[in-house]
This record gives C-alpha cells, structure tokens and sequence, in this order.
C-alpha cells in the first residue's frame, strides 16, 4: 500500500494475530481454504491463456494462488508475490523454492521490478480500515501508480456490502463503487463478479 503506513500497520497487526492463532494456514489470510479457491478461481477468469504470461500477486501471503494455478493446469508462468509481512515472505522463502518474492509495498515493487507484467491480482488487501472511503483510496493510489506497469489486465476482490456475515473489523464495498472507481480512474473494459460466494465480489479490468 502506497504511503499509508497506519493501513500497513492494522495488516500487519491483523496478520500476525491470526498468524499466531492458526499458523501458516490460509485461515492466517482469511478465512477457510474453500473460500479462498473460490477467490482464486474468479481471479483466474482474467488470464486470456493457461500458459506463457506473468502474473504479480500483490499481498501474496504465502503464495497460494501460486500453488491455485499449478494444480488448476497453468504452466510455464513467471509468478511474482509481494507482500508487505515479513514473516509470510519468510516461511514462503523456506517452504516453496523458485519464487521471486518482493518484501514491501507498491513502492518497493517499483523499486525492485525489473520488467512489467502482463497482470496483477490482489485478493483481500483492500477490506480493512476506518471506512470504506479510506480503503477505496487506498487501492485507487496503489493502481494508479502500478497501472503503467500491467500489460493486460488486473484483478482485484473486496467483501460486499450484501453481505448478511458482515464482522466488527473489515469493511464491506458497494460492488457498483468498485465498478465506478474502475470506469472512471481506469479503463472501461470491467468484469464484476458477485456469484461465487455471497459475501465477495471479484473486479476484472481490461487496459
């Protein structure tokens, strides 16, 4: 996240205590590992092909949609993950051999990335803060600076303000604000996704 170091700190703090409560799990992300496929597999729907393309995964945690895509049958793809939590980039650096990983934010993804990438996704970095104004500017900063760096296209999910499991520490997006911000900030050429979970949706954009 660009320049907004207390949003980095309620991440890292939110993370490290689920972290500590369910270790090295995709319940230290969010929620269970069938939500989380059902996340990744929407996310997937952006790539034009299986096979031959790069793909940054930003807040990667411990590179799970990596391992979503092996399985599901892509190949021959240059995954990058970034992540501003030291301890998911550590275990992933001991765990899962072969990935460039990148410790930090949007800034230093810039700094390090020596290439552009043909997409980036990022699922479940932009649903906690104050209020939903504070995040939807948040991710709005963060596009804008990697936007000139994505070839293709980006993908991104958020929680839904449909949602009737709604908790006391994330915040829930109106999907039609999502669609705005993206329309107007971005490029005309959207996906919205609210079918897969009922408390989810998924934004595909298209340069």
């Amino acid at each position: 996240m660009k320049n907004n170091s207390r949003l980095e700190n309620m991440y890292l703090e939110t993370h490290n205590q689920m972290i500590a409560k369910n270790g090295f799990t995709p319940k230290a992300l969010w929620g269970s590992k069938q939500s989380q496929e059902k996340r990744f597999e929407a996310l997937s729907k952006l790539f034009l092909n299986k096979e031959g393309f790069t793909v940054l995964d930003l807040g990667c945690g411990l590179c799970h949609f990596n391992d979503y895509l092996i399985k599901n049958g892509f190949s021959s793809i240059n995954y990058i993950g970034a992540d501003i939590n030291k301890n998911f980039i550590d275990e992933v650096r001991k765990t899962k051999k072969g990935i460039q990983l990148i410790n930090g934010g949007v800034k230093q993804i810039l700094k390090e990335l020596e290439c552009s990438v043909d997409y980036i996704v990022a699922s479940g970095i932009y649903n906690l803060g104050n209020n939903t104004n504070e995040t939807q500017k948040t991710f709005v900063e963060d596009f804008t600076s990697l936007y000139s760096i994505i070839n293709i296209g980006f993908g991104v999910n958020f929680l839904s303000s449909e949602s009737n499991n709604k908790d006391e520490i994330s915040v829930y997006h109106e999907p039609t604000d999502l669609f705005k911000i993206c329309n107007s900030f971005f490029t005309k050429r959207i996906v919205l996704s609210h079918d897969y979970l009922p408390h989810d949706f998924t934004i595909l954009a298209f340069k």
